[in-house]
């Protein structure tokens, strides 16, 4: 019984795996920009970070 259990749980899984997929996509920019005045000089440093999730089908 535990046998044809965990080979059912198998079957499944395996099915569902061939049916879609994820992707995660990580996009980091970073942009410095320097002030110059008389007598400062101003540094600002501006980073951003994206994570983009994709969702997969299998077409047939």
């Amino acid at each position: 019984m535990r046998k044809l259990l965990f080979l059912l749980i198998v079957a499944i899984s395996v099915a569902v795996g061939m049916t879609s997929c994820k992707a995660w996509r990580t996009i980091s920019t970073s942009a410095t920009y320097t002030q110059v005045g008389d007598s400062t000089k101003t540094t600002t440093t501006i980073t951003t970070k994206t994570v983009e999730e994709y969702q997969g089908v299998k077409k047939n």
